[in-house]
């Protein structure tokens, strides 16, 4: 009878397929590279197959290792399930839990954790509210939520704030425009050009607009449209462009649009997790904080154009590394 699969070492697995790298997924996780080297050979070892393969600078998953990948979410998820059926009913609260969510992850993150959530807590009520970065830090300082989940998080003390993915905004040009024909596009071709956006006075729109004047360049225009499917239909018309991180356009795949880079304008925001700093996390919070951990896994890897997977929060201390000599991914 073959081994069951080790459930640490599957989450150092989807950890290491999402950053691509041991030395990036050793700064995620707290670990050594070569904690995280034994862990893969031993997970390698345990199936009796190659999970990565090294043809330059990143590691890429073998087939075997996508495979693995794509089947790693329903794995994990039912073991956070089985964890919290075996505490007992007295630990499944039938209480709700008041969450904030940006605008822009409202209809990609959320409707995945709350599947999840609905497993978890059947008893329970998970209620959701969307809103503008600032509003979602006021709620959680006023305590009208527990938790928020919001673009560029604040590094001040009355919050705990916890990373959950990075994106980086793209230009999104019609397929047929000559900026799609560009590897990368200067600001001096968007001259003239108008801009989309779902909210003018959204923290996202209010950035991209200020690094356009710290560059000296401003738009023709600027257009509110409410939401993205909205935007995208417009800039399909050739109406204008817009700036959207990539793993919207993987979940609205059309190829009537592209996107390129900007020429020496980098736009990244940071996602992140917040809540109170005052208070310790209930079960309810810290079941929330790991589904938006797992899911945000999916939105980053999109981004950075790695196998889709989810991102876990690690139960407890790692088992010992093994110490016997073994070939180890470098």
């Amino acid at each position: 009878m073959k081994d069951p699969i080790d459930s640490r070492q599957l989450q150092i697995f989807v950890a290491l397929a999402r950053k691509g790298s041991l030395r990036a997924a050793a700064a995620e996780l707290f670990l050594t590279n070569s904690a995280i080297s034994h862990s893969i050979h031993a997970l390698e070892t345990s199936l009796d197959t190659k999970l990565f393969h090294r043809p330059g600078k990143f590691l890429e998953l073998t087939g075997k290792g996508q495979f693995l990948l794509k089947e790693a979410p329903n794995i994990l998820s039912s073991m956070d399930r089985v964890r919290l059926q075996l505490a007992g009913d007295e630990a499944l609260p039938h209480s709700s839990l008041r969450v904030a969510v940006g605008f822009s992850l409202i209809s990609h993150l959320l409707p995945e954790v709350i599947s999840e959530w609905e497993l978890c807590f059947p008893d329970s009520r998970l209620i959701a509210r969307a809103a503008e970065r600032d509003a979602c830090l006021k709620w959680v300082s006023e305590d009208v939520v527990d938790m928020a989940v919001l673009v560029d998080p604040p590094a001040e003390s009355e919050f705990s704030v916890e990373h959950l993915f990075d994106d980086e905004l793209r230009l999104v040009v019609e397929a047929g425009s000559p900026l799609a024909k560009l590897d990368a596009v200067s600001l001096r071709s968007l001259h003239g050009k108008t801009f989309l956006t779902s909210r003018l006075q959204s923290h996202t729109a209010q950035m991209v607009l200020a690094e356009m004047r710290r560059h000296g360049f401003s738009f023709h225009d600027c257009i509110e449209l409410g939401s993205i499917e909205g935007i995208l239909e417009m800039v399909k018309l050739g109406t204008g462009v817009t700036l959207q991180p990539g793993w919207i356009l993987d979940r609205h795949a059309d190829k009537r649009l592209v996107s390129r880079p900007l020429q020496n304008v980098r736009l990244i925001r940071r996602w992140g997790h917040v809540s109170s700093g005052k208070k310790e996390l209930n079960l309810l919070e810290r079941t929330f904080l790991r589904l938006c951990r797992r899911f945000a896994g999916n939105l980053q890897s999109s981004a950075t154009n790695l196998a889709a997977c989810l991102m876990v929060c690690l139960y407890g201390d790692f088992e010992p590394v093994l110490s016997a000599a073994a070939s180890c991914i470098s």
